[in-house]
């Protein structure tokens, strides 16, 4: 039988930290957060579960780009700080606008990629943490991270050039 209060409790945080890393946006994580112990009930009727925390990081990356992928343009930005906070008000929306291009950069890549970019920058993971998250060889891990990152390069010159 299944302890679902220990559970939430032990490893709760880490699926919202991981969503929010994502998403930088409150309501979605919540949401987020709700969806993933959700599918995790149903999935541990069929399905036994090994390791708790690589399977909830894991679901939670893949919602969280799901949301990523269906939101629109107007979401608030918070989240990593990409310039010092002391610069002040043109380094702030300098930093969201940065913060913001990388979200929509990332809701381009596959499933794969953007799941293992945001694992190993965001969560910072090892590589055999990523793989054994995602189920993968941790040489697919640094398939997809190569790959994700030359992805994203082309996307955000792309997007360089656009307002140029």
């Amino acid at each position: 039988m299944t302890d679902w209060d220990r559970i939430v409790r032990d490893y709760g945080p880490l699926v919202f930290a991981t969503a929010w890393r994502i998403l930088g946006h409150v309501a979605d994580t919540e949401d987020i957060v709700q969806e993933v112990f959700l599918q995790v009930h149903q999935l541990q009727r069929t399905h036994t579960v090994r390791h708790w925390p690589g399977l909830l990081r894991r679901l939670a990356a893949c919602r969280a780009l799901d949301r990523l992928r269906q939101r629109k343009n107007t979401v608030s930005l918070n989240g990593h700080a990409l310039v010092d906070r002391d610069e002040g008000p043109e380094a702030a929306a300098v930093e969201h606008e940065l913060a913001e291009r990388l979200r929509r950069a990332i809701a381009q890549l596959p499933d794969r990629e953007a799941a293992v970019f945001c694992l190993r920058y965001f969560d910072d993971l090892s590589y055999q943490d990523i793989a054994q998250a995602l189920h993968i060889r941790t040489g697919a891990v640094a398939s997809a991270l190569h790959k994700a990152r030359l992805k994203l390069e082309t996307i955000l010159l792309e997007t360089v050039q656009e307002k140029t």
